[in-house]
């Protein structure tokens, strides 16, 4: 019987063909991704405070610009992944093996990926396609909120308790969502409040509430609400939703809601 080789033998092909070279490459292609990462984030956050701030970014247009942005720092790791495992001989060799014998393994691994990969899907359909869209007042399955942000797998849905309802993309897209929003984007009324750290933001919710509920031109089928989008060192954040009979009574409904607010908020703050 003869003797096996030893281990540090048979390990010498795979540590004679590392190179310093493939770990520099590494480490270009990671600094690469990170560097594309954070640029894509720095000019879409850009993009979507300078539409903020003149007023014209559409909830729409604000869904699809998170999504495609999370999809392009998707791809570009997708592809610094695979360049990166390139570079060694040995894993592209166990890549192939692993692709080769898949069988019942790939069928197991696919089944069991089935939901995640229905998931994206369904958030990709969902930003284009749009059923439901950022700042959109919705129900299902009995909770009613304001939909705060959408995932590639997950859309989160925030209750009018400040509590957050985590919804898998791929029930959202295939249940019966009730839209309390849609039915006439520019009918639709939000106007945010920024209340510095010294400010009653309380108070200023309670204004906004009486501003909008005394409002001529409300849509009565509707309650209008100002919820809690956030509360940090800069201060507490206040966003009014209401539905009017026309988009100009609902521009009107926000400028008297916001000169009601800033009279409260530098009353306090003087």
């Amino acid at each position: 019987m003869r003797p096996s080789p030893p281990l540090i033998d048979s390990a010498l092909p795979f540590l004679v063909d590392l190179h310093p070279r493939h770990f520099i490459t590494v480490g270009v292609v990671v600094a690469l991704a990170i560097a594309l990462s954070r640029f894509i984030n720095l000019m879409f956050g850009r993009a979507i405070a300078h539409q903020r701030k003149r007023g014209t970014l559409l909830p729409e247009t604000a869904t699809q610009l998170q999504v495609t942005r999370r999809l392009l720092i998707a791809g570009i790791w997708l592809v610094a992944g695979g360049l990166s495992l390139a570079q060694f001989q040995e894993l592209r060799v166990l890549s192939a093996g692993l692709l080769a014998s898949a069988g019942l393994s790939g069928l197991v691994v696919g089944f069991a990926a089935r939901g995640t990969l229905g998931n994206a899907i369904a958030g990709i359909t969902i930003a284009f396609s749009q059923p439901v869209r950022l700042g959109d007042d919705i129900e299902l399955r009995g909770e009613r909120g304001v939909v705060e942000d959408i995932h590639l797998l997950f859309t989160v849905l925030r209750l009018g308790d400040g509590k957050r309802f985590i919804i898998p993309n791929d029930t959202l897209a295939t249940e019966v969502v009730k839209n309390l929003t849609m039915g006439g984007v520019t009918r639709v009324a939000r106007a945010e409040v920024l209340v510095p750290p010294r400010g009653d933001a309380n108070a200023v919710r309670i204004a906004m509430m009486d501003e909008a509920r005394a409002y001529e031109g409300l849509d009565q089928a509707t309650t209008p609400e100002v919820y809690w989008v956030r509360i940090d060192e800069r201060g507490t954040l206040l966003r009014l939703v209401a539905t009017c009979a026309d988009g100009g009574a609902a521009d009107r409904l926000v400028q008297k809601t916001m000169a009601r607010a800033a009279a409260i908020v530098f009353r306090n703050t003087l």
